[in-house]
């Protein structure tokens, strides 16, 4: 699982890095394969060791923040100090903050994270304020769309990933029935926004209705997690190489867009039952896994300053780079992060009394 997660993660990298020839599975594609993946890991951890609920909200909660915090004072030094992004102006950016309807908001999106995703939903007016725009608009010079006045942009997906959290527990205690019927019930909705006057990329990727169908196959996945264990190691081994390769050579197979996105999620869904079976102790394969995360947070930061500089090899400097980052981010805050939560996951839990 950890391999599955770093090549999700290099395909988001190498999506917004320009000079970059090899290109996997899109970027948005990349993160909805996340979403899988993540539904699969917390239906696992709420059967195991998070009975208390109010533990595991907080716990999530210390997985995502401190990176986050810390890649976002990174960003804004970058920012401020150095005028490096990948996706805003500094003069941009102070323009848009001097409006006081628009700072307030930006400041708890990007300090409270939650709403970061319908920030793709509004354009900023050049007096100040925000424009609904459902037509997905790029931006362009005369063109600012909200989410660019975020310090750490890519962090859309963890406002929905929070979202999903809140309902999780509700969700894991759920009849494998009622996961499918809800399951079929997201994705309903999601294509009835061919139907609607709003940009279907828009209404398919930014929007926690319509992607809630993807967490939910990850739960369903976890449900057939005993009788994948049952299976033979080299059932996972098989499974593995099949998805990377799919992950790798996705874009060459020239599917159309919606097949093709249709038959990664298929993919994952059906893999990674065997797959954390056959690779669950491989202690390699863990901490493969957890750079995903930090790879995640700091990438556009050193596509920001690689595309500044320009050096020889941008796409080896990129990359070098970012996994020299985000080691640092893994070993100097999330790894102390994360020995406290286990501690706290791991303490017995008091039954309330009578």
């Amino acid at each position: 699982m950890g391999v599955l997660r770093l090549l999700l993660a290099f395909a988001v990298l190498l999506s917004h890095l320009p000079p970059a020839k090899t290109k996997f599975v899109s970027g948005g594609l990349a993160v909805q394969g996340f979403f899988v993946v993540s539904g699969f890991y917390m239906a696992l951890v709420l059967d195991g060791k998070y009975r208390d609920t109010r533990l595991f909200y907080s716990n999530r909660l210390l997985r995502l923040l401190p990176a986050y915090f810390v890649t976002m004072a990174l960003a804004a030094v970058a920012l401020f100090r150095l005028d490096l992004t990948a996706t805003f102006t500094r003069d941009g950016f102070l323009a848009v903050y001097r409006h006081p309807a628009t700072a307030v908001v930006l400041v708890l999106e990007n300090a409270l994270l939650v709403g970061q995703d319908l920030l793709y939903w509004f354009r900023l007016a050049p007096s100040g304020g925000f424009v609904f725009d459902p037509s997905g608009a790029m931006p362009t010079d005369t063109v600012v769309v909200a989410w660019q006045a975020l310090l750490v942009p890519q962090s859309w997906s963890l406002s929905i990933e929070l979202l999903f959290y809140a309902v999780a527990p509700a969700l894991a205690r759920s009849s494998t029935r009622a996961l499918a019927g809800l399951a079929l019930a997201s994705v309903a909705l999601r294509f009835a926004g061919h139907l609607l006057p709003v940009d279907y990329a828009l209404w398919q990727g930014r929007l926690f209705p319509t992607s809630l169908f993807l967490f939910l196959f990850g739960m369903l996945a976890h449900r057939a997690l005993p009788w994948a264990a049952d299976r033979p190691r080299a059932v996972g081994w098989a499974s593995a190489a099949a998805l990377f390769t799919l992950i790798v050579v996705h874009p060459l197979l020239g599917l159309p867009n919606e097949a093709g996105r249709w038959l990664i999620y298929a993919a994952i869904a059906v893999a990674i039952p065997f797959i954390f079976s056959a690779f669950k102790n491989a202690s390699i394969d863990r901490w493969l896994g957890e750079l995903s995360y930090p790879i995640y947070l700091c990438h556009l930061l050193i596509v920001a300053a690689v595309l500044t500089v320009n050096p020889p090899f941008p796409v080896s400097c990129t990359i070098g780079a970012v996994l020299a980052l985000s080691a640092l981010l893994l070993v100097g805050v999330d790894r102390p992060v994360d020995r406290w939560r286990q501690a706290r996951a791991a303490r017995p839990t008091i039954a309330p009394g009578p």
